[in-house]
């Protein structure tokens, strides 16, 4: 019964739903963009589900992101977001409600005009010293969080990977403001690993 109420209620709430998403990043010091659309619709009495043994209650798949890829996009009886990586593997939750995963895909979307710097540039302790930074609570949860200012975005989140589990850190900058923030910060992190080693090559 609860499956049902589920899907029912994700029909009623979300079917026909449809967004395209803009990413960027920078790799290498390359950029690179792309724009792909989610749909949210399930298949109706042909929904695949599958009862969920590790959290208990069951999960089904529904269309999501348009793109060819191994997982599915799946949504929990607990109203949690989630995939299964493969499409065999035990669900994994990736977001709590697919009113947080529409709030983070809008805020993805409307830095993808943005200047995005390199992934590693920026340490995460070089990142809290930017100033003005303000958490998004509906866009942000345990594995993912966004904090903005009126000209720099930042997004952390944990990979998927279990065997290397890490979190990832993505900066945008708009207008001269948020660029000079970001260089400053960026500017001073090698400044002071530059200051922390000496002509002998040992560090201070």
């Amino acid at each position: 019964m609860d499956l049902i109420i589920r899907c029912e209620g994700f029909e009623q709430k979300f079917g026909g739903l449809r967004y395209e998403v803009r990413r960027s990043w920078v790799v290498n010091g390359d950029r690179y963009e792309t724009a792909r659309v989610w749909e949210y619709d399930h298949l109706g009495l042909q929904t695949a589900a599958w009862q969920d043994p590790g959290r208990g209650g069951w999960y089904f798949e529904w269309t999501g992101e348009r793109v060819s890829k191994p997982c599915r996009d799946l949504i929990h009886t607990d109203g949690s977001v989630g995939t299964d990586i493969d499409g065999g593997s035990p669900y994994l939750p990736i977001a709590p409600s697919l009113p947080n995963l529409i709030e983070s895909h809008a805020l993805t979307d409307t830095v993808a005009t943005w200047k995005p710097w390199p992934m590693s540039s920026l340490a995460t302790s070089a990142i809290e010293l930017l100033d003005g930074l303000v958490e998004v609570p509906e866009a942000s949860w345990g594995s993912s969080r966004w904090r903005l200012s009126d000209t720099v975005a930042v997004m952390d989140y944990d990979s998927w990977d279990h065997k290397n589990p890490r979190r990832r850190t993505l900066v945008w900058s708009r207008e001269e403001a948020g660029h000079r923030q970001v260089q400053a910060v960026l500017d001073g992190r090698h400044q002071d690993q530059s200051d922390a080693v000496t002509p002998g090559g040992t560090t201070s």
